[in-house]
């Protein structure tokens, strides 16, 4: 092998060396920046873990405390009607008229079933907005995820309510 072709296979092999150690640093480099991803990851889970488990007493208290005072399911006419009196009379004590309400597909959630209501009230703003928080206290287990508020186009010192309405019911054990 003369001295030109002996240079040319030498900077042949570094060329080679030199990008598999270029290929090889990349790969690695990647591949710590994933392995840091992971263990930052994991280190938040532990947090969140001794965290819930610290807290663990609580979720127990809150547990046993729906248990207890959360109405159970019976049969579906009962809850639906006693939900409609229960929104019906706490309408009319705040002076909120209901000129539609219609019954609508419950929602179930593991171990809850709801009552459900679409609703339209109508009423002055104030009484309404007490109205609304009367109905959502923790203990009467109703939620309202959709409501739209517009101003009465009739009578400008009202408000026209739309909504769904929910009472959520424990289900018995199976």
């Amino acid at each position: 092998m003369t001295a030109s072709e002996q240079r040319l296979a030498l900077g042949l092999g570094a060329v080679i060396v030199l990008g598999g150690a270029f290929i090889g640093l990349t790969k690695l480099k990647s591949w710590k920046q994933r392995v840091d991803a992971r263990s930052i990851e994991v280190q938040t889970r532990r947090m969140e873990a001794d965290d819930l488990l610290a807290q663990k007493d609580f979720w127990q208290q809150r547990s046993s405390w729906l248990t207890e005072t959360q109405p159970e399911f019976t049969r579906r006419g009962e809850i639906d009607t006693s939900f409609l009196e229960q929104i019906e009379s706490s309408a009319t004590s705040h002076d909120i008229k209901l000129p539609q309400i219609q019954p609508i597909e419950p929602a179930e959630r593991a171990g809850l079933i709801s009552s459900s209501f679409t609703i339209e009230a109508r009423g002055d703003w104030e009484a309404m907005n007490r109205w609304l928080h009367d109905l959502q206290k923790p203990d009467a287990y109703i939620s309202i995820p959709i409501l739209t508020m517009v101003p009465n186009e009739e009578d400008t010192s009202q408000v026209v309510v739309k909504m769904n309405i929910q009472k959520w019911f424990r289900l018995p054990p199976s």
